[in-house]
């Protein structure tokens, strides 16, 4: 590929806190070091006001982009702006962030539901058509297999590093602090979170919980937890943060004693490498990509009755060999995602693509 092809990105939407928006700019840079043009383009309209100099609409393309350039589409829903440069003649590869099951949001966030069924099955009309597969983790390349797609090139995913952040003193005795960091949406189960934490309290064990994401667009859903929290007699105990700078975010997992993760689906899951990154225990629910996500850093459970998740928090933050154990997946797994790691694996697929 010669010094003046350009390997640029197309999504749905980029805004602020949002992950494949942190990829996105990670990964421009990247390909850049490169010697490579790249440039970063969105569905129009889809674009926060705050990143506008330096993310176009996909409308513009044709002003920044010349003949042969490449686009990587970031698959996480369907959009307009994929079929768009497809429809236009233009190279384009792959680089899929999942879709969650529409089932698992159908009760509390139908409108989201639907714009999944929508994007899983606009997603398999992209097949054969792509010039580079790719995808964030080993779970989610085998669901575009699936497809037929043929092989991906598994890549994972890049964000900057969190502010550091130091533990606050906290008065001895005081609760045993979880933490869940995450859109709040049915599939990521935080009515699973709750009841965990009301059997924590049974069995003994003070302990508060702390939800940190957006709940907007699914009020329902909002309702339904805090209804459960107050059923279950937490309500006192449970935190909703609502979504936090990113200095808060590194505080909340300094503040925190363990990182409990029960999503339904998981195509990823960077908040379980940020809990690493402040070296907290982790248990985790085995579900989609969680268990090579988390690896040997923290306990992952096959089932997640209250009553077992209690148990796993407990052993998790009380047991001294079992923290040994943690710390040494923590170690292997932040090597395995590493800044330089996931760089030298799109670096390796955009030479591909020539």
């Amino acid at each position: 590929m010669g010094l003046s092809a350009g390997v640029h990105q197309v999504s749905a939407g980029a805004a602020p806190r949002d992950a494949i928006t942190h990829h996105l700019f990670a990964a421009r840079e990247v390909i850049r070091g490169m010697g490579l043009r790249s440039e970063l383009f969105t569905e129009e309209g889809r674009i926060h006001p705050g990143l506008i100099r330096d993310v176009h609409p996909h409308t513009a393309w044709t002003r920044f982009a010349r003949p042969g350039d490449v686009a990587i589409l970031h698959y996480s829903i369907a959009s307009p702006a994929f079929f768009w440069m497809l429809d236009r003649g233009v190279r384009c590869a792959i680089h899929y962030h999942n879709i969650t099951p529409a089932e698992l949001l159908w009760e509390d966030a139908p409108a989201i539901a639907l714009e999944c069924a929508l994007g899983r099955r606009r997603l398999s009309e992209l097949a054969g058509r792509m010039h580079g597969v790719a995808a964030v983790s080993a779970f989610n390349a085998a669901e575009l297999e699936a497809l037929g797609f043929g092989e991906a090139s598994v890549l994972g995913v890049m964000r900057p590093p969190l502010p550091a952040a130091t533990r606050r003193p906290r008065e001895s005795g005081s609760p045993l602090r979880l933490l869940f960091v995450g859109r709040g949406v049915p599939n990521k189960a935080q009515h699973h979170l709750i009841p965990a934490l009301a059997a924590l309290g049974q069995a003994g064990a003070e302990a508060e919980l702390w939800l940190v994401g957006t709940w907007e667009g699914v009020p329902a859903y909002e309702r339904r937890c805090r209804a459960l929290a107050a059923r279950l007699g937490v309500e006192g105990r449970v935190r909703f943060t609502g979504s936090v700078e990113e200095d808060e975010l590194a505080q909340a997992y300094a503040d925190a004693d363990c990182f409990v993760c029960l999503s339904d689906h998981e195509g990823f899951c960077m908040p379980a490498l940020e809990a690493m990154g402040g070296s907290l225990p982790i248990v985790a629910y085995a579900a989609g990509a969680l268990p090579e996500t988390v690896g040997r850093a923290g306990l992952v459970l096959e089932e997640k009755p209250p009553s077992l998740v209690a148990e796993a928090v407990l052993e998790a933050v009380g047991n001294a060999r079992l923290a040994t154990a943690m710390a040494a997946g923590r170690r292997q797994q932040l090597d395995r995602y590493s800044p330089e790691a996931m760089a030298a694996n799109l670096r390796a697929f955009v030479e591909g693509l020539a």
